[in-house]
């Protein structure tokens, strides 16, 4: 359980460290491309990974997919720290988690398990509460004139949705490495690209460095690696199985990170917000319920 709890905690700190971006002038890109080399060294330094890491890894196809899905890890990952930005905590929290729909719709599908009406159910409910969790009321949403901004909360679902079940068939795919390695390769694969965008951008004149974008990268990735960790250390543990870990792991950080938003950030919650609330967290329960 303390690993499952060291989880939820550091998904939380990672929602927290993305609003004070701002306050300190960090650079999201740039913190972000940061973010993923202290991901790929916390991994290294806290992991047994380093002798199964190859460059004959990449001869399969589970491992050619960690390549692509950095980029998808990047883009997903600047769209959650601007959505917590504009919209607040909740938003950006309940939008990343929802996406369980997607690998819950791969096992019905692909896997052929069973379709009940609990999953439709929460199927409904997820893609509600994403709704209902996005009204604030105007003055409270600091967007730009760029009307893409409305549709970040919906693109970061689809993009976590999208990670949640890429991963999910990577798992199917690796066989006995330690899961340490497909992790590290996909952080690696997301540093590499993020890197390019940094330089691009310096060199056409568009980003500068500064030391706080170091910092606010440092400080997200170190509680970003071990979100991942501490959440397969507790799939590992006899205490609690798959289907318990994850809606636990979900419910907490959503309820958490919500918590601390209004508690550290005074967000507001209109009654739209707390109904969302509500509906993510039965959604959940509703997709994660034993057939």
């Amino acid at each position: 359980m303390i690993f499952l709890l060291l989880s939820i905690l550091s998904s939380s700190i990672i929602n927290m460290v993305f609003r004070y971006f701002p306050k300190y002038h960090v650079d999201n890109q740039q913190a972000i491309a940061v973010n993923y080399w202290t991901c790929v060294l916390t991994g290294l330094i806290f992991s047994n990974a380093l002798p199964h890491l190859s460059v004959e890894l990449y001869e399969n196809d589970w491992a050619r997919i960690t390549f692509g899905l950095g980029l998808l890890f990047i883009a997903v990952f600047f769209g959650m720290a601007v959505t917590a930005q504009k919209f607040g905590i909740s938003v950006s929290v309940i939008a990343a988690k929802m996406g369980v729909v997607f690998p819950v719709l791969f096992a019905f599908i692909y896997l052929k398990e069973s379709l009940t009406s609990y999953l439709v159910l929460g199927i409904l409910l997820s893609l509600a509460s994403v709704y209902f969790v996005s009204q604030k009321d105007r003055t409270e949403i600091k967007l730009s004139s760029k009307k893409w901004v409305m549709l970040l909360p919906a693109l970061v679902l689809l993009g976590s949705g999208v990670i949640d079940l890429t991963l999910k068939i990577i798992e199917l795919d690796v066989g006995d490495i330690p899961v340490e390695v497909p992790t590290i390769m996909i952080f690696f694969s997301a540093a590499i690209f993020g890197t390019i965008v940094t330089i691009a951008r310096h060199l056409t004149g568009n980003a500068s460095f500064h030391w706080n974008n170091v910092i606010g990268g440092i400080a997200l990735g170190v509680p970003n690696y071990f979100s991942i960790y501490f959440l397969f250390k507790a799939l590992q543990s006899d205490l609690l199985n798959t289907s318990q870990v994850y809606p636990l792991n979900n419910m907490g950080i959503v309820v958490l990170s919500t918590l601390l938003s209004i508690l550290i950030f005074r967000e507001h919650l209109n009654r739209k917000n707390i109904i969302g609330i509500v509906m993510a967290l039965l959604a959940i329960v509703f997709i994660s319920w034993p057939i």
